[in-house]
């Protein structure tokens, strides 16, 4: 067999060729710093190539003929990306337009199906690459991960099929197909309004107008990163204290459980905490890294220094102030020993 004896001669060139595919592919979305990409490459076994050939047997003359020796999968987390990383495949590579296909392009205006786009790809000759890689056609599928779902399904059940589906199990193909169409465009309208709502938030927090705005994790990150109280708070931490501020991602379910249980609603009632509770709060800082060799805190830690000024404006009681530690201890000597030391730091405030 002709074309089996060429594939088995070309193999290492196609090796050669999937690695430089990747790395081109990998460091050119790396650099447009598109996110929430996966990308999986294979070269087609000889058993698979057998079974084209016997299917196709009289379309191919050559392995040249066959253009997804190699093949490369694209699988983006939205569907809207897929035309980003569509611009930089028609960058980076010589594109065949005629054997190349958008199959979302071929459904009619009431048609619901495969969407993924197929792009049969070259390297582009005079631009470094070695002139026997650049002679082998390649493909690059790419698609959402709801669209790969589809597709997956779509192969296993339908095209493995003998006989054409039953009309019921196609009407319900075609639903499902659908469906997924939808849910990709909601993921798309659902990332973006949550984009829109970060941003309100960091503007309303940046100009103090955040008083009304719901305490969530969306919110509560854009407060301890962004507000002036919160800022000034912490760089007087810094210059009092010597205690550097990180201010790395930290656990917002924990956090939003403990202003929950302070019976903040919104960023206003820690904002009104601020007011009231700030000297306080230094105050404990100071008793508690003045004598120690800790040098820097998370910017969540700072947070709850605050809290615990709170528990003691409020002449919280020992138990009560064990029940807030236990939602991020789970030990309750621990809790009952942090009680102590809180009530004994209260008793060193004049005002107390």
């Amino acid at each position: 067999m002709k074309i089996l004896d060429e594939y088995k001669a070309e193999l290492n060139n196609f090796e050669i060729l999937k690695n430089t595919v990747l790395e081109i592919l990998e460091h050119k979305i790396k650099e447009n710093n598109i996110e929430n990409i996966n990308i999986d490459c294979r070269i087609k076994s000889e058993e698979s190539l057998i079974d084209k050939i016997e299917k196709k047997g009289k379309k191919y003359k050559s392995l040249k003929d066959i253009t997804d020796i190699f093949g490369a999968r694209i699988i983006t987390l939205y569907s809207d990306t897929i035309e980003e990383v569509s611009e930089i495949i028609e960058d980076l590579f010589e594109i065949d337009r005629e054997n190349s296909i958008d199959k979302g392009k071929t459904l009619n205006d009431s048609e619901f199906g495969y969407l993924s786009v197929h792009y049969i790809c070259s390297l582009p000759k005079n631009s470094g690459y070695p002139e026997e890689l650049c002679r082998y056609r390649f493909e690059i599928q790419l698609r959402s991960c709801l669209q790969h779902i589809w597709s997956e399904m779509n192969h296993d059940i339908g095209y493995k099929s003998i006989f054409k589906l039953p009309h019921s199990c196609m009407r319900s193909f075609s639903k499902l197909a659908s469906l997924m169409e939808i849910a990709d465009e909601m993921a798309c309208n659902l990332r973006d309004d949550i984009n829109n709502y970060i941003q309100e938030v960091h503007n309303k927090i940046a100009e103090n107008r955040a008083f009304d705005i719901e305490i969530n994790k969306i919110s509560i990150r854009e407060y301890v990163k962004n507000n002036d109280h919160m800022m000034s708070f912490f760089k007087q931490i810094t210059d009092e204290c010597g205690i550097e501020i990180t201010y790395t991602k930290f656990d917002t379910d924990i956090l939003l459980k403990e202003i929950e249980w302070l019976g903040f609603r919104n960023l206003g009632d820690i904002q009104k905490m601020f007011e009231h509770c700030r000297n306080i709060a230094i105050s404990f800082v100071h008793y508690t890294f003045d004598h120690s060799d800790i040098d820097i805190i998370s910017s969540s830690a700072g947070l709850r220094f605050m809290f615990n000024a709170e528990l003691i404006f409020r002449n919280t009681s020992k138990k009560e102030i064990e029940n807030f530690y236990s939602i991020s201890i789970n030990d309750n000597e621990i809790c009952s020993k942090y009680a102590d030391d809180l009530l004994k730091f209260k008793k060193t405030l004049k005002e107390y």
